[in-house]
């Protein structure tokens, strides 16, 4: 599992079920993508913007009236923060491609960058051609 995954997890598991992300929670979360991952200063930067985001989530839901919310997981996270969530989960991915790019990372950054910035990743253009030019 990558770290990209290990975020949608996070946010995943914090919408919903809120009441299941107690401090407890979010500091074994930590300790086991820390464990999993080789994480350097930058990185680690971007996965606690994560864990906070994951924390707002979590707040947000568990005080939430659920009775009317959508039922897919990434519908609850643009309710309760929209843009805000994904911006660093995003930073995640483009330092990830930056340090150690794949493909898979690679399509990971294209599907977010348009969701943070309403505009389409480097023109659109695919792995091979973003790592010929780079």
């Amino acid at each position: 599992m990558s770290l990209l995954d290990d975020v949608d997890a996070l946010y995943e598991g914090c919408v919903m079920d809120p009441c299941r992300w107690t401090d407890q929670a979010f500091v074994d979360w930590t300790e086991s993508v820390a464990a999993s991952s080789t994480v350097d200063r930058q990185i680690a930067t971007r996965l606690r913007r994560c864990l906070n985001a994951g924390r707002k989530l979590a707040a947000f839901w568990a005080a939430a009236e659920t009775g009317s919310a959508p039922t897919e997981w990434r519908s609850r996270v643009d309710v309760a923060l929209g843009v805000r969530a994904w911006r660093p989960q995003l930073e995640l991915a483009q330092a990830m491609l930056e340090s150690a790019p794949t493909e898979e990372t690679f399509d990971r950054v294209a599907a977010l960058f348009p969701v943070v910035t309403n505009q389409p990743f480097l023109d659109g253009i695919d792995y091979a051609t973003w790592r010929d030019r780079r």
